[in-house]
């Protein structure tokens, strides 16, 4: 009897880790809904659906995860200031290619196909549909800090990590890494609005 109690209350031991995670699927859904909740507002411009996305998807992405993967063997060489600078600045493409794409994505909805789930790692295949789209994107996911963190995006078959890493490989051997920081801070800058000029004053 002693047995089958202590092997119980050890089976509840080693699942109460799994009961207490939350399941990565309804990490993606909150992401996705509140942008959509945004981008579904009539009343809001363009400019205005920018000002109140930018910065919302960053807190499901685990950064660290994605700067390291996306660097691939160069973090390893890369010393602490370059690989933090690299950081912020690949949160600001990111962040400027999504947004730069608001409009593309304002009409549409997201089904949510399957989700697998082994150990710390979990992807999440969706499917976003609009009138004129109709785009496969998977998540890939790890369970860290408490909560399950996006590391990659897949769209259509294309790994964003993948691509920047392939990208950016050639230019650190090519420019060094003063080259690629260089060309990222252009990328961010031309992704940045163009305010409209204002209309000229009559002379009274």
């Amino acid at each position: 009897m002693k047995t089958i109690i202590f092997g119980g209350m050890l089976l509840l031991l080693l699942l109460a880790p799994a009961w207490g995670m939350p399941e990565p699927q309804q990490q993606v859904e909150e992401m996705v809904n509140s942008v959509l909740s945004v981008l579904q507002k009539p009343d809001l411009t363009a400019a205005e659906k920018r000002t109140q996305v930018s910065g919302m998807v960053q807190k499901y992405l685990n950064m660290s995860s994605m700067a390291r993967r996306t660097l691939g063997e160069y973090w390893n060489s890369a010393s602490e200031e370059q690989r933090k600078k690299f950081t912020d600045l690949f949160v600001k493409v990111l962040e400027g290619t999504y947004l730069n794409r608001i409009n593309d994505y304002s009409g549409g909805t997201v089904q949510y196909l399957k989700q697998r789930v082994k150990g710390d790692k979990a992807i999440i295949d969706t499917k976003f549909v609009s009138a004129d789209l109709e785009i496969p994107v998977q998540y890939k996911m790890i369970f860290e800090n408490g909560s399950w963190e996006v590391f990659d995006v897949v769209i259509d078959g294309v790994s964003l990590i993948r691509n920047y890493r392939s990208s950016y490989g050639e230019i650190i051997r090519k420019d060094g890494y003063d080259g690629l920081f260089a060309l990222m801070e252009k990328k961010v800058s031309d992704m940045q609005p163009t305010e409209q000029p204002l209309a000229p004053q009559l002379n009274q």
